[in-house]
């Protein structure tokens, strides 16, 4: 479940709408009621966030992720942008702890 409400919150924040971060956090809640998975229900909230016309961003980031951004047109490219980025910087992180 903690899994399921931590892939709508990120879904959520590609979006940057609040109203779909509690819409989405709800289904995710009562999909056990529902018999379904609610795991599935945050990928599908997930795939929603790909396919989602987009409305701009309000604050340039800043570095790396910054300009993947800036060149990143599509929602789809912006949340592969995101992706990368991080696990970049995860690596870097990770490399940096056993040197």
């Amino acid at each position: 479940m903690k899994a399921a409400l931590w892939v709508v919150r990120f879904a959520a924040a590609v979006v940057g709408d609040e109203r779909y971060r509690e819409h989405w956090e709800a289904d995710v809640v009562g999909a056990r009621e529902l018999g379904m998975s609610p795991l599935k229900v945050a990928f599908g909230a997930l795939r929603a966030v790909v396919v989602m016309p987009s409305k701009g961003v309000a604050v340039a980031g800043i570095g790396p992720l910054g300009i993947a951004l800036k060149h990143a047109q599509t929602p789809r490219g912006r949340v592969l942008a995101i992706a990368v980025v991080s696990a970049l910087l995860l690596l870097g992180g990770v490399a940096m702890l056993f040197a």
